[in-house]
């Protein structure tokens, strides 16, 4: 099973990933698969590579919108190559923060770049490849900064207008994929989002 966690930064997604990741792990099911849990850009020498040039704010490097795209795109097909698919033919279980749809949410939606163009990118950059459910924690951007206490990355340092407009673009992307998307409120401790994920997952957690 591959699980895509998307949302806008400050919603929890790293912690909420863990968490999921640990029931997978706790899990009845016989045989008992793998679990394996990612985060993007990352997992492999480039990805690292490539989310350290895109995320630093220090020294700071100019990213044109459209170069920005390209570069977490070139990190994810490395990704999918060399970690998702072998992990996938064998059987494992992927819990993986962010995928293609962060591209078309921040890059798209955010920068306001062409979102049709941006999903054939992503659709070469993946080989088609989707995940089996999305798992989007939603959060309104005011809340996102009130919960952003250390320094802010590049990406986060474009302000709250910014978020918002990934916000919304991640709701209609899941307007969109109504089947593929859970869309869980990231309100509330953490106790009681991971509660809410397990109850969107119901059907599908082995």
């Amino acid at each position: 099973m591959f699980i895509v966690i998307e949302g806008i930064d400050g919603c929890g997604k790293s912690t909420q990933a863990g968490l999921l990741v640990d029931v997978l792990k706790k899990s009845k099911a016989k045989p008992k698969a793998e679990v394996l849990h990612l985060h993007e850009p990352g997992g492999t020498r480039l990805g690292e590579a490539m989310r350290e040039l895109l995320l630093r704010t220090e020294p700071k490097v100019e990213i044109s919108a459209r170069a920005e795209a390209l570069l977490y795109n070139a990190a994810r097909a490395e990704l999918v190559e060399e970690v998702l698919l072998p992990a996938l033919a064998a059987g494992k279980h992927v819990v993986c923060e962010r995928y293609f749809y962060s591209t078309i949410a921040y890059q798209g939606y955010g920068l306001q770049q062409d979102t049709g163009a941006l999903h054939g990118l992503c659709a070469y950059a993946t080989g088609k490849l989707k995940p089996d459910v999305v798992v989007l924690l939603d959060l309104p951007a005011a809340q996102s900064f009130e919960r952003m206490k250390r320094g802010k990355d590049r990406i986060e340092s474009r302000g709250h207008e910014y978020l918002e407009h990934v916000r919304q673009g991640y709701l209609l992307l899941r307007s969109r994929e109504p089947e593929r998307f859970r869309v869980v409120s990231a309100l509330g401790s953490q106790d009681d989002v991971h509660r809410r994920i397990l109850e969107a997952l119901a059907d599908v957690l082995p």
